[in-house]
């Protein structure tokens, strides 16, 4: 008999504390909505908040109401009612100092501590975790109506789609004070929850964090971001090539070439992706691969100058291989010819096309003319195999230095056009002036350098 009293007792003691949090829950909703009622009058009375969210902290705090949907949504809006509260008051506060009514709200914005709705974004999380139901229940009630939904439902749908709203004018906000980190935090979170309402794939406020991420150089969150976004299958080339250069600075490059190669593939036409891989060639000395995508740019933007200097670069370094070690000159390759005239071809077409970039018109001009003076220099040096016609053969070879010599010149003296105070192009002229006989022209260089 007395068995039966102790488990009679237990029983009851432990109904009683199901009991007090359920009713913790109920004091939440009672502070909730007498908060709701003195925003009706004008006059928000932020102590009801106060006391809800006591009372749904003591609810959280507890195994069996933590687990349920309910305790959740009543945080939520509790938290997000504080943050509304605060940025009311914020606002107020900028009222003397800020006219325009738009840029007070951004600079409100900007200014916030988001704590509070930092919380109200997690139990929506928390909320779609544990009861995909009644979140099925708020989306249908946003996408076909809400007169199916009951009174706190309504209420919540309408906290949430308030909050949505808001975060992306916490975005908005954060990145006008330059606060980019946070900024990114937020356009993602947007769009994270346009996704859980909406079911659809936000794009644009994902798109706003990866490029948030990348101007508060956080190399995190910009592969974070990017990632997801390629994941969900809402990627644009910017994404790939964003994952690339975080991973290269990385030293990671496998991972980096791997993303690299995947957006080259989805998108091939993309000529950023394009040019990253072209760089990437070049540094890893893989002039030909280099070379044929070059050659595709040139196909999609025939009057981009800077392709053809860089296919000038290439074809010039491949007719004059050097030692990788030593950076020693080594022996022609056979298809030198071919391959000085590609390089003469393109440099000149760079130099034809007059990029505006006037850095680029002067390497163009400042290369093609230190490419016929090497090549003059290197005939007037070149070791002569046959005995018998050596005198003539030397003879020839000068005569053909001689040319090339004469052929620099002019282009060197563009390029000294366009940086009248560089060494390099000076001293390059004032030598082959000598070489050429004109000793009037190497004194003018001369002085002109002293």
């Amino acid at each position: 008999m007395t068995k039966k009293i102790v488990g009679l007792a237990l029983t009851l003691i432990i109904n009683g504390s199901v009991y007090a949090q359920k009713s913790k829950v109920q004091a939440a909703w009672r502070g909730l909505s007498d908060y709701e009622e003195t925003l009706k009058d004008g006059k928000p009375d932020i102590a009801y908040l106060d006391k809800a969210n006591e009372a749904i902290n003591l609810a959280l705090a507890n195994e069996d109401t933590k687990k349920q949907a309910k305790t959740h949504a009543y945080k939520l809006r509790i938290s997000y009612a504080k943050f509304q509260y605060n940025i009311n008051e914020e606002k107020k506060k900028l009222e003397s100092t800020i006219g325009d009514k738009n840029e007070r709200t951004l600079a409100a914005y900007g200014n916030i501590s988001l704590t509070d709705f930092e919380t109200a974004v997690d139990e929506l999380n928390q909320v779609k975790d544990l009861d995909p139901k009644f979140l099925a229940t708020i989306q249908e009630g946003l996408e076909k109506g809400v007169s199916s939904l009951d009174e706190d439902e309504l209420k919540f749908a309408m906290a949430v789609g308030s909050m949505r709203t808001e975060s992306g004018n916490i975005a908005s906000g954060k990145y006008r004070a330059k606060k980019y980190g946070e900024a990114a935090d937020y356009f993602y979170k947007t769009g994270v929850m346009n996704t859980i309402l909406y079911k659809t794939k936000d794009t644009s406020n994902f798109y706003n964090a990866c490029i948030s991420a990348a101007k508060a150089k956080d190399s995190d969150k910009m592969l974070d971001f990017n990632k997801k976004m390629i994941e969900a299958k809402i990627s644009s080339p910017y994404n790939y090539e964003a994952c690339f250069q975080v991973l290269m600075e990385r030293k990671d490059t496998v991972n980096a070439m791997e993303y690299l190669r995947k957006g080259r593939v989805l998108f091939p036409e993309d000529m950023s992706l394009l040019t990253q891989e072209t760089n990437l060639y070049l540094e890893q000395g893989k002039q030909v691969e280099a070379l044929q995508n070059l050659k595709t740019s040139v196909e999609k933007d025939p009057n981009n100058s800077i392709y053809y200097f860089f296919m000038g670069q290439i074809y010039e370094s491949m007719a004059n291989p050097k030692d990788k070690t030593t950076k020693k000159d080594l022996e022609k390759p056979k298809n030198f010819e071919e391959l000085f005239k590609n390089a003469e071809a393109n440099y000149l077409k760079s130099i034809e096309l007059k990029p505006t970039n006037k850095e680029y018109l002067y390497n163009s001009l400042y290369n093609l003319g230190a490419m016929y003076n090497n090549y003059g220099g290197y005939l007037s040096t070149a070791k002569i195999e046959k005995i018998t016609d050596a005198a003539r053969l030397q003879k020839e070879n000068d005569a053909k230095a001689q040319e090339y010599y004469r052929k620099a010149i002019p282009y060197l003296e563009q390029a000294l056009a366009i940086r009248s105070d560089d060494k390099s192009t000076m001293g390059a002229l004032r030598k082959l002036y000598l070489l050429t006989g004109n000793e009037a022209k190497a004194k003018e260089m001369s002085d002109k350098m002293k």
